[in-house]
């Protein structure tokens, strides 16, 4: 749904502001900045966002003592675009694609249920709508990092995914907020943010201050989070042009 990924849920997804700051965070401007064909910067530049596929995208969860995973294996952005002041468009939503639940991530013990969410088919499971803003992120030892906050755009349910045939409980609403990190699979030692620099698509995983979970909101949400991740990439006329996120 990360390592430096983006995406999901909605999946997800879908991306990134104004100003997002963990309590100990100084202010500063954030935006997105994209090379034209000529690689000249132009910022503050609509752009359509498209997502690619990294592997799979795994939920884990907690619910009434039942613990299970709910793994995708593909998803795509709707209507998600890089806007003015480094945000998403307000309304965006993710498509999360071939979607089963297992008792274990990666892929232990399926247990047979049919996942998807009202009005789609089975596997699919598509979200609320969105909005995304750059957020700056002060470190513990010291200096910044520039992640991506994603949360429902009214409300805290991100999604809410149907199960039939199954143990687990039949609706599942996704609540709570999403921060995306960009570290380009790095498995050691701290993050090296690669959102600041150019690249034509961009990594994304589950980051810190993120805060996920399933049904209500108790001492089982402490259990619930994302693994895996998806590439962001820029679409439509912009397809193929290199972008990243501005810190000033």
């Amino acid at each position: 749904m990360i390592r430096t990924k983006l995406g999901l849920l909605g999946l997800c997804a879908v991306v990134f502001g104004v100003m997002a700051m963990s309590a100990t965070s100084a202010q500063a401007a954030l935006s997105w900045l994209v090379l034209n064909s000529a690689k000249t910067t132009e910022t503050e530049l609509k752009a359509e966002l498209a997502g690619e596929s990294d592997g799979d995208v795994s939920l884990t969860t907690k619910e009434v003592s039942i613990k299970f995973t709910v793994t995708c294996s593909g998803f795509e952005l709707v209507g998600v675009n890089l806007e003015a002041g480094g945000t998403l468009t307000n309304g965006g939503k993710v498509k999360f694609t071939g979607c089963e639940a297992y008792e274990t991530a990666p892929l232990t013990g399926a247990l047979g249920c049919h996942v998807h969410s009202a009005g789609q088919t089975s596997g699919n499971v598509l979200t609320a709508e969105g909005k995304g803003t750059l957020a700056l992120h002060t470190l513990t030892g010291g200096g910044t990092e520039v992640l991506t906050k994603l949360e429902p755009k009214t409300g805290t349910t991100f999604a809410t995914f149907l199960t039939e045939k199954c143990v687990v409980p039949e609706t599942n609403p996704v609540n709570g907020v999403l921060y995306l990190k960009d570290c380009e699979k790095q498995t050691e030692g701290p993050c090296v943010n690669k959102s600041l620099t150019y690249a034509v698509k961009h990594l994304v995983e589950q980051g810190p201050l993120t805060s996920l979970w399933v049904g209500s909101d108790t001492a089982e949400h402490l259990e619930t989070s994302l693994s895996g991740g998806g590439w962001i990439k820029l679409g439509g006329a912009h397809a193929g042009l290199f972008w990243r996120a501005m810190d000033v």
